[in-house]
C-alpha cells in the first residue's frame, strides 16, 4: 500500500472513531462560553467583507460567517435542502415549465440592530447585480446570465424566474448572500459606490453565527458570538482570523498553542499524522481536497475585454503571443513531471488529475487519462508550434509561430519567455513554481517565476493581465459540475470580476454545458453524457493545467471539545465550530 492509500485509510478510520468517541459539547453551553477559537490566515488580508463583491477565499471564510446563506447544506446528506441552520430558505415550488421557483424564507431571523432580515435584502443584491458598473462576483456574474427576474411579493417570499429550464436551478441560486438593505442603501445611495468604500471592511451590522468586531490589517480579523443566532448557542467568545507570514510560522504556533486549529502543511504532514495517531493531537484527513492548478491567458493581456457582446455573440479576445496557440499549451502539459512533483511536494501521497473534477465526483470520465510525462512529444508540439531553438542559448523562438503570422510579424525572432506567478508565502508553491521552471526549461522554454501578493494575483487573474498562473481551486460543496461554466464560460469571461480570466472560450463546450443544464427531466445519465463531452474538451484544450490533487490533513488542539468532522459537510472539520468549547 503506498503513501497516499495508508493516509486515507487512516482518515477514514479517525474520521469515525472521532465521530463516535468524541461527545459533542454538552447542552447546558451558554453563548461566549468558550475561549476564542483562533485559526491561522497566512495568505492576504481579507480584501472586503461585502459579499456581493467579495471573489477571493480570504474574505468568504469571513463573509460566510456573519451573514446568513440563502439556502443551506444538509451537512448529513451533503446535499442542498430547505430549512437548514444558518439560511433563510424554508421551502421552495417549482412551476409547470420548469422556469419559475418560488422560495419561502423563515421570519424568526434578524440583523444584529434587531431589523428583520426579509426578502428585501435579497433583492437588494438582485438590484446591485443589475447595476451596471459594480463589481460583482464571479458567482453572481453566472447567476445574472442564468435568471430573467426576481421578485418578493411578500417580506418572506422570493420569486426567480430563469432564462431555461435549468437542472441547476437550486444552486444557481444558493450563491446569493443576503446583505442589510436599510443599511446599505444609506452606505451607498448609487450602488457603484460600494466598489471601493471603506465601509466594507467595517460592516457595523450582520447576522451569521459571529458578529464582526474588527479587522486590523495585517494582524487579524475578530469575530465575536452571536448571542441572538436563532439556529444554535454559539459557544466559543469569537472566531479570529490570525494573520501569520508562512506555512513554517503557522506551524510553529500551533505547537505552541497559539491556534486552535490549521491546514498541515505539505512538508510536515507525515509528522503530523504520526501526532494525530498517537493522540497528541486531534486530525481529520479531508477526501474533499482542493486542485492545484494553473491558468493561461489565451487571449491578449494587454487588451482585456468581455467573452461576450450586448446580444451575446462573441468578442474577438486577441492572441496570447505563447499561450494562444493549443499545441504549446499542451507541449507543457506533456513536459510537466507529476511523480518528481509528487515525491518532493506531496510527499508521495498527491495524484494527477486529468480535469477539472475529483474523480469521485459523479460527472467525472473516468477514461480520461492525464498527459503523461513526454518530453519527446513536448518537444514536437512546440516544433510544430513554430518554436524553435536556432541561436542554441538553451531558449526557443518564434520562427512562423501563430503569434508573428496572425497579429504582429515583428514578433518573429522573440524568445519564448513568459512570466510564471503564484501566492507568495505557501512554501510548497513557491518550491512547485520552480520546479515547472526547470522542467520546462528542458524544452527550451523560459518562465520567469515570480510569487506575488495573493490579493494582487487574484486581480491579475480577474483583470486578465497575466500570463500564468498557479494557486489552488477550492471545490464547490455540494458538487455541480456546471460550474465549470463559472470558470471557462464565456459569460464570465469579464475583465475585473469573472472567473473566466484566462479568456476560454469553445462554441461545443458552451452547447454540451448549456445543454447539460437544461436538460428535460434532467436525467443524470444523459447530464453525465454531456458533461464527460465537456470535461474532455477542457483536457484537449487546456485552458488550465491541473497540477496536483492531495488529500489535506487538518489538526486541531486535544483540548477542543465537540470536535467531529463529518466528509458530508459543507466544511468537513469546521462544520459545527459554533459548538466547539475550549477552555478559557
Amino acid at each position: 500500500m503506498n503513501r497516499f492509500s495508508k493516509l486515507f485509510v487512516l482518515g477514514l478510520t479517525l474520521a469515525l472513531v472521532l465521530a463516535l468517541g468524541i461527545p459533542a459539547v454538552a447542552q447546558d453551553r451558554t453563548a461566549g462560553e468558550g475561549a476564542p477559537l483562533i485559526l491561522p490566515n497566512f495568505g492576504a488580508d481579507i480584501a472586503t467583507l461585502n459579499p456581493i463583491l467579495a471573489n477571493d477565499g480570504t474574505s468568504t471564510t469571513i463573509t460566510t460567517r456573519i451573514y446568513p446563506g440563502f439556502i443551506g447544506v444538509d451537512n448529513d446528506l451533503g446535499l442542498l435542502a430547505p430549512g437548514m441552520p444558518g439560511s433563510l430558505v424554508t421551502d421552495w415550488t417549482i412551476s409547470e415549465d420548469g422556469l419559475t421557483y418560488t422560495f419561502t424564507l423563515r421570519d424568526d431571523y434578524v440583523w444584529t440592530d434587531g431589523t428583520p432580515v426579509t426578502s428585501a435584502d435579497v433583492m437588494y443584491v438582485w438590484d446591485a447585480m443589475n447595476t451596471e458598473g459594480v463589481n460583482i462576483n464571479g458567482n453572481l456574474q453566472d447567476l445574472l446570465a442564468k435568471v430573467t427576474s426576481m421578485e418578493a411579493p411578500d417580506a418572506n417570499t422570493v420569486v426567480i424566474t430563469f432564462v431555461n429550464p435549468d437542472c441547476n436551478a437550486v444552486d444557481t441560486a444558493a450563491v446569493l448572500t443576503p446583505v442589510p438593505a436599510h443599511v446599505y442603501s444609506e452606505l451607498f445611495p448609487n450602488f457603484v459606490e460600494m466598489n471601493e468604500s471603506p465601509d466594507n471592511l467595517n460592516p457595523t451590522v450582520t447576522s451569521g453565527a459571529w458578529n464582526f468586531l474588527n479587522f486590523r490589517p495585517g494582524e487579524q480579523v475578530t469575530l465575536g458570538a452571536n448571542a441572538g443566532y436563532p439556529d444554535d448557542v454559539v459557544v466559543p467568545e469569537g472566531w479570529i482570523y490570525k494573520t501569520v507570514a508562512d506555512q513554517t510560522v503557522q506551524t510553529e504556533q500551533f505547537l505552541n498553542g497559539q491556534l486552535t486549529y490549521m491546514g498541515v502543511p505539505n512538508a510536515r504532514q507525515t509528522e503530523f499524522a504520526e501526532y494525530v495517531e498517537a493522540g497528541t493531537y486531534l486530525g481529520h484527513f479531508s477526501p474533499r481536497v482542493n486542485m492545484r492548478f494553473l491558468a493561461f491567458n489565451l487571449g491578449d493581456p494587454t487588451n482585456p475585454v468581455p467573452g461576450l457582446d450586448a446580444d451575446g455573440n462573441p468578442i474577438d479576445q486577441g492572441l496570447h503571443p505563447v499561450f494562444g496557440d493549443v499545441r504549446v499549451r499542451q507541449a507543457l502539459n506533456y513536459a510537466y513531471d507529476f511523480d518528481q512533483v509528487n515525491e518532493a511536494i506531496l510527499l508521495g501521497y498527491g495524484f494527477q488529475p486529468a480535469t477539472h473534477s475529483r474523480p469521485d465526483d459523479w460527472a467525472y470520465p473516468a477514461d480520461l487519462a492525464p498527459y503523461a510525462f513526454d518530453l519527446d512529444m513536448a518537444n514536437q508540439l512546440l516544433e510544430e508550434a513554430g518554436w524553435v531553438d536556432t541561436d542554441g542559448d538553451g531558449v526557443r523562438e518564434c520562427r512562423g509561430c501563430l503569434y508573428a503570422t496572425e497579429v504582429d510579424s515583428s514578433f518573429e525572432g522573440s524568445p519564448m519567455t513568459f512570466r510564471l506567478e503564484t501566492n507568495a508565502g505557501n512554501t510548497s508553491q513557491e518550491q512547485l513554481g520552480i520546479l515547472l521552471q526547470d522542467m520546462w526549461r528542458q524544452v527550451g522554454v523560459n518562465a520567469e517565476f515570480q510569487p506575488i501578493d495573493f490579493n494582487v494575483l487574484v486581480d491579475s487573474l480577474t483583470g486578465q493581465t497575466f500570463d500564468a498562473l498557479f494557486i489552488f481551486w477550492g471545490f464547490g460543496f455540494p458538487f455541480d459540475p456546471d460550474g465549470m461554466a463559472v470558470t471557462f464560460g464565456a459569460i464570465n469571461d469579464e475583465p475585473g470580476a469573472g472567473f473566466n480570466g484566462g479568456s476560454y472560450y469553445n462554441a461545443r463546450f458552451e452547447e454540451l454545458v448549456a445543454e447539460a443544464r437544461a436538460l428535460p427531466g434532467c436525467d443524470i445519465d444523459a447530464r453525465r453524457d454531456l458533461y464527460q463531452e465537456a470535461y474532455t474538451i477542457l483536457h484537449e484544450d487546456s485552458p488550465w493545467m491541473w497540477l496536483a490533487l492531495q488529500e489535506a490533513l487538518v489538526v486541531a488542539q486535544p483540548n477542543v471539545e465537540g470536535w467531529s468532522p463529518k466528509p458530508t459537510a459543507s466544511s468537513e472539520a469546521l462544520w459545527n465550530d459554533v459548538s466547539w468549547y475550549v477552555a478559557p
